[in-house]
């Protein structure tokens, strides 16, 4: 159950009219609202995590994934973590 945008009171599916206001239910409105939240969640990384576990090629999905991710980065990011990695390997090649 939802409520009224309105009023608060609680909506029971499939009524138009809000009993306590009168107020008419907003189809659309939800609708978006709906959308824009499943929106989120496939952004979250709960989201991206379900993908790739859901997949049938595990392997693709998390490479599609890390794509995307890349491609959200901007040039000073991608540089940061390039000199993070190289730094990271330099350490573990003079441990070694």
């Amino acid at each position: 159950m939802s409520q009224c945008s309105s009023c608060g009171h609680e909506r029971v599916e499939g009524e138009v009219v809000c009993p306590a206001c009168g107020k008419f239910y907003s189809k659309i409105a939800e609708l978006i609202a709906e959308e824009e939240a499943a929106e989120e969640e496939m952004q979250s990384l709960r989201g991206r995590l379900r993908r790739v576990v859901d997949a049938d090629n595990v392997k693709a999905a998390i490479k599609a994934e890390c794509k995307q991710v890349i491609a959200g980065l901007s040039t000073k990011a991608r540089f940061t973590l390039f000199v993070i990695f190289v730094f990271v390997f330099a350490l573990m090649i003079s441990v070694l």
